[in-house]
């Protein structure tokens, strides 16, 4: 991190400010020599799914009040591959039959769920 600026006073290791939304962002780097991937994210709802995906956090920048500002983290080469875009594919929809079959479904696991639970207490 560059610690000098052009008044030659240090930068500050917090963020004073909030990013907005325009500002935040998530880059990923390939890092062919080491072999991994390298992500720097701001976004909260990618630094979650990177914390469920089990990448290794390698840095935290915190915000003055103590909330996190953005995370870095190191994943093996196989943990992002790029995927196939078509905007144009369409979507699946469900038929009618599907759509009930599947609110049956998820009825009887509810069902199931709060039967189990009466009977643990």
């Amino acid at each position: 991190m560059n610690t000098k600026r052009l008044n030659n006073s240090e930068s500050e290791e917090q963020g004073e400010h909030r990013l907005e939304k325009a500002e935040r962002e998530t880059i990923y780097i390939y890092n062919e020599s080491d072999g991994e991937w390298i992500a720097d994210s701001s976004i909260q709802k990618d630094i979650h799914r990177l914390e469920k995906q089990h990448w290794i956090e390698t840095n935290v920048q915190y915000y003055k009040d103590g909330t996190v500002m953005s995370k870095q983290f190191k994943a093996p080469r196989n943990c992002l591959s790029p995927r196939d875009y078509n905007p144009d594919k369409p979507k699946r929809e469900m038929s009618e039959e599907q759509r009930k079959a599947a609110k049956e479904r998820i009825q009887k696991m509810w069902k199931a769920k709060k039967e189990k639970s009466k009977q643990n207490t």
